[in-house]
């Protein structure tokens, strides 16, 4: 009897926030320990803004190892995964579980069993944390999928590929896509259901962070609404209302360095080719100093080969999320930036690549005047300014009455605040590069260095 092969497929995002702390990496390494030479690990990153993706390309040198990218969302994810894996069997393990020697060998003996891949479901699991709940949070999770037949993502889902090919997938849907997964399951293959009993190990952050019964109530709350037929967009809806965020993300806006687009001010003294060059330095050395924060880079022009190309560059390479601006105004732009990362940070700073004096110092500045004032500006010497940071939208402040582009931006600003009784804090002016006099102040004060070309040839 022929054995059967099996593909782990793992979605990752923003599992690495630091080098120097990778638990990804240790946690796929003794998963890679466990496996067969006929078996495989397919990683798949949700386009993580930290150092996840760099990471999880050194582990795809390992032979059985591949790594991919795709579209954000565990059912996304997981799919993507699925289409590029070759094993008889998926088995689906989130980026935080633990998959032990015996619960390993338990599951392959389930498969010796089966020949023909005919087969789907789930392991008990057993989580790991600091609430004395958890235990038994764990207990009711296997004996309700137990009697259900409905696992979580929690408990390592796994299912043939035949039967995966023939009901389509994960549902494509932002929440509740192992719960829908099982359910579809069960109307196919309801006969094929196996319950792996020794336990995979998984994290029990969630549970640690927001509260064990706050958690609790809060799942159960869902799966009943989503019971009832509340959709999963509307319940992705309220749980990120709910959801912890992370502390900040800067927002950097750029142009694809194109001769003839960008700095063209600046031609007179460089070029137009030159004046590519530079605007390309402005924005990597940006991104390199921005190293170690969350940042979502929002770009005008380029395709994404383009500019893939261009961020393999970075002296600290690292996955960058990356949107396009959307047409219309700089206010425009610059607001659809505010409301996309505030659904997920507290505070969004909104940065240009040309702000050459800007430090992380004056970010933490302004990160906390942010979260004193609601707003805090670093103004520019042209009338504009060079950084926002924001904790909520004020659609007054990205205005299409405000004349982008003229040197009185911080002064409609100030004044379109002040109107609405908003608090704002402002700090000391700071240069920004248009004309060929900045560069040559720039250099001048060691803002930019003379060698600049350079830097990123």
């Amino acid at each position: 009897m022929q054995r059967l092969t099996v593909s782990i497929v793992v979605p990752v995002y923003n599992e690495v926030p630091d080098q120097c702390d990778d638990s990804l990496r240790l946690r796929i390494q003794q998963l890679l320990a466990l496996l067969r030479p006929c078996d495989e690990l397919v990683l798949v990153d949700g386009g993580s803004s930290d150092f996840s993706w760099s990471s999880i390309q050194t582990l795809a040198s390992h032979p059985q190892v591949s790594a991919i990218q795709s579209t954000k969302g565990r059912a996304f994810q997981m799919n993507a995964g699925a289409a590029k894996a070759c094993g008889d069997v998926l088995l689906f393990l989130h980026a935080d579980t633990v998959l032990s020697l015996e619960a390993w060998q338990e599951f392959l003996q389930k498969l010796a069993g089966n020949s023909n891949a005919a087969l789907w479901g789930r392991f008990d699991v057993s989580i790991c944390g600091k609430s004395k709940w958890l235990p038994v949070v764990a207990w009711f999770m296997n004996q309700r999928s137990r009697l259900s037949k409905i696992g979580t993502g929690d408990q390592g889902l796994f299912v043939g590929r035949e039967i995966f090919a023939r009901m389509g997938g994960f549902p494509e849907q932002p929440l509740m896509e192992d719960i829908e997964f099982c359910k579809r399951l069960k109307r196919i293959a309801p006969r094929q259901f196996v319950a792996i009993r020794k336990p995979l190990v998984t994290s029990g952050r969630r549970w640690d962070i927001h509260g064990a019964w706050k958690t609790i109530v809060l799942m159960w709350r869902f799966r009943y609404q989503y019971w009832r037929g509340v959709s999963a967009q509307e319940l992705a809806r309220q749980y990120a209302d709910t959801r912890e965020k992370r502390p900040l993300t800067v927002a950097v806006f750029a142009k694809y360095p194109q001769a003839g687009r960008v700095k063209t001010r600046l031609e007179p003294l460089l070029g137009a080719d030159q004046c590519a060059e530079f605007a390309r330095y402005l924005l990597l050395s940006t991104l390199d100093k921005l190293h170690g924060v969350n940042v979502a880079l929002w770009t005008d022009g380029g395709t994404e080969t383009e500019w893939d190309a261009l961020l393999q560059r970075l002296q600290f390479p690292g996955h960058v999320q990356r949107h396009v601006q959307p047409a219309g105004h700089l206010g425009l732009r610059m607001e659809c930036a505010v409301q996309t990362h505030l659904k997920e940070s507290r505070v969004v700073v909104l940065l240009g690549p040309d702000a050459v004096q800007f430090s992380k110092t004056d970010l933490q500045q302004l990160e906390r005047a942010a979260q004193t004032h609601s707003m805090a500006f670093v103004p520019a010497l042209d009338g504009g300014y060079v950084a926002l940071a924001s904790t909520r939208c004020v659609p007054a402040v990205f205005s299409e009455t405000i004349r982008w582009g003229t040197a009185s931006v911080a002064e409609q600003t100030r004044a379109a605040l002040s109107s609405r009784r908003i608090s704002a804090q402002w700090f000391e002016t700071q240069m920004d590069i248009d004309e060929p006099e900045d560069l040559k102040t720039a250099i001048q004060h060691g803002f930019v260095p003379e060698d600049w070309a350079t830097r990123y040839s």
